[in-house]
């Protein structure tokens, strides 16, 4: 077990009680100084692995209320928490103890709307480890295909290491869409019920709406799946309507698309209605939706494109990931553009929060050059830039995607019986979102990943990229073409 020096210990509880003395800003959010994890010493898991493990001496932060509670103790029992109390209140004997000396212990983020366009086996599994590098310890994948279904459970049998995922099945889209050709699109109302007891029959958790179903289609969909008892999630067709998925009660609506259609002229980086905003921010939230903003992949820049590719996190995406964004229409807009959407975004998504509507973090992760794991930081720091505090972008990050999809009681906080997934912080991201970016250690389901074991794992996945490891072995069919059409149709 590794342990700090006493004189360290007293160090940072010096200074973390001078921080709370002299405060922040006016707006009580201004950035925390402190420690970096760095600082403390490296912790790796014993092997063969604990089933025993005691976070001791940790703050406890709370998403949802935006609280923290100090000088916790939080015991691990195999994938679940076992207990979490004072220091003095809580057994550890027999745990592998991870010393906390005052630093921060949070749930594991949520991806709410990633990719996984690898193409092999060995490459998906490399582009898991960047998310847990990251601490995004659960991804949704918004283009589901049958292997994901199946890693799915190898990974919640232990079988493989990655982030729990939560599959949405391949998007129902008419005819006329862009991936047509892995994607046979729905013509009638007939051949959308058939498609949905398909992808029910596959083991997909939601089925995902795209682009341009008709009216027909899109209301024989929401009624197929609600017989089956699967949520609806995805895009607003543009022949559908926001009104009507509002109404239709589809569960999450992603990328704003559906205000954008109604309240932004010209589509992307346009001049919004306000009012039309506003209606439909209030209706949304009196029909109780989610909606995924993915800011960071909506007001992307070509200069920021350029920026990636030279990237050291590039070199580390699998390789059939990289040439997905090669080979893709999107590379990012205009500057004046990507300024402009970046704003309407920040604008439409206050409305949504000041109107009591629900926001959820997603980034498009594994499309248009958004590096899985790592644009969830840029995903948080778009909502802090738009006016939302760190506590409220966490929450968006955590606990809300848990509520969204009715499983508050297996992850999203901590506490006892839920599943133990965690990130340890030397700073406290409730008043300095910065702190996420770097982390003393991510533990998934109850598997501790030390920072050093994690650099590991990264560095080596960055050699074996180079020497193309992996890149002609275990072939993967992700259910999407690898050369997606030359057209700026909206994104996936």
């Amino acid at each position: 077990m590794a342990r700090g020096s006493d004189a360290a210990t007293a160090f940072w509880a010096i200074t973390f009680a001078l921080l709370l003395v002299s405060g922040c800003g006016d707006d009580g959010v201004g950035p925390e100084l402190g420690p970096k994890a760095a600082d403390f010493p490296d912790e790796p898991a014993p092997d063969p692995r604990p089933d025993l493990v005691a976070f001791v001496g940790v703050n406890v932060v709370h998403p949802e209320s935006g609280t923290v509670q100090a000088d916790q103790t939080v015991l691990i029992r195999g994938d679940r928490i076992e207990a979490v109390g004072p220091v003095d209140q809580i057994t550890t004997d027999g745990a592998f103890r991870i010393e906390g000396q005052g630093r921060y212990l949070i749930p594991g983020l949520v991806d709410m709307h990633t990719h996984m366009t690898a193409n092999t086996f060995a490459g998906l599994r490399n582009d898991y480890v960047l998310f847990l590098a990251n601490g995004v310890t659960t991804v949704r994948i918004m283009w589901g295909f049958r292997s994901a279904v199946d890693e799915r459970g190898r990974i919640e049998m232990g079988e493989v290491l990655g982030p729990s995922l939560l599959v949405a099945s391949p998007g129902l889209d008419g005819p006329g869409g862009p991936w047509a050709a892995s994607t046979p699109p729905v013509a009638d109302a007939a051949e959308a019920r058939a498609r949905v007891a398909e992808h029910v029959a596959t083991g997909y958790d939601f089925i995902k709406v795209y682009n341009l179903l008709s009216r027909a289609s899109y209301d024989a969909i929401v009624d197929e799946a609600s017989v089956h008892g699967i949520p609806v999630v995805g895009h607003v067709p543009s022949r559908v309507g926001i009104e009507r998925v509002q109404d239709a009660g589809q569960l999450t609506l992603e990328h704003l698309i559906g205000i954008k259609l109604r309240a932004s002229s010209p589509f992307t980086g346009g001049v919004l209605n306000m009012a039309m905003v506003s209606s439909l921010a209030a209706r949304s939230a009196s029909a109780g939706v989610w909606h995924t903003p993915t800011i960071t992949v909506d007001a992307l820049t070509q200069g920021e494109v350029q920026q990636i590719r030279a990237s050291r996190e590039l070199r580390l995406v699998s390789p059939g990931m990289r040439e997905f964004f090669e080979d893709g229409f999107y590379h990012g807009f205009t500057s004046d553009v990507a300024a402009r959407e970046r704003t309407n975004h920040a604008t439409m998504m206050r409305s949504i929060r000041d109107a009591g509507g629900r926001l959820l973090v997603g980034t498009d992760a594994g499309f248009g050059w958004i590096i899985p794991g790592y644009s969830i930081h840029d995903e948080i720091g778009g909502f802090v830039d738009g006016g939302f505090t760190p506590a409220d972008a966490l929450r968006a990050a955590r606990s809300a995607p848990a509520r969204s999809v009715g499983l508050a009681d297996e992850f999203g906080s901590i506490q006892p019986g839920l599943g133990a997934d965690l990130v340890l912080l030397a700073r406290n991201p409730l008043t300095d979102h910065t702190a996420l970016r770097e982390s003393s250690g991510v533990m998934v389901r109850g598997r501790w990943l030390s920072r050093g074991t994690l650099s590991a794992m990264v560095d080596a996945i960055e050699r074996s990229n180079a020497s193309g490891g992996g890149a002609n072995s275990g072939a993967l069919h992700s259910g999407r073409s690898r050369h997606p059409p030359a057209r700026a149709d909206p994104l996936p």
